[in-house]
């Protein structure tokens, strides 16, 4: 594959990336908007402790993991920006 190829290749992923990153930020402010009805709080350590291992676990590649999991962490941190 040439340079171009590949550019448009990541261009491709990029869209849709940002198409999941849509539907999950509504899906978060969705949460908030419970959890504020609710009197809950907006931090859940449990439970992303809990996201995080069950990604893990289905990522199955030590070498990746931990660029994935900054990438869940950075995704986590704004859900909960837009929760609040």
């Amino acid at each position: 594959m040439t340079l171009e190829e590949l550019r448009v290749k990541i261009n491709q992923i990029d869209d849709d990336m940002m198409t999941l990153f849509l539907s999950r930020m509504a899906v978060s402010k969705a949460i908030g908007e419970f959890k504020k009805s609710q009197g809950v709080p907006v931090l859940d350590a449990n439970r992303e402790k809990t996201v995080l291992c069950r990604l893990k676990e289905k990522l199955n590649d030590d070498a990746m993991w931990p660029y994935y999991e900054a990438f869940m962490k950075e995704i986590m941190r704004l859900s909960k920006e837009i929760q609040a």
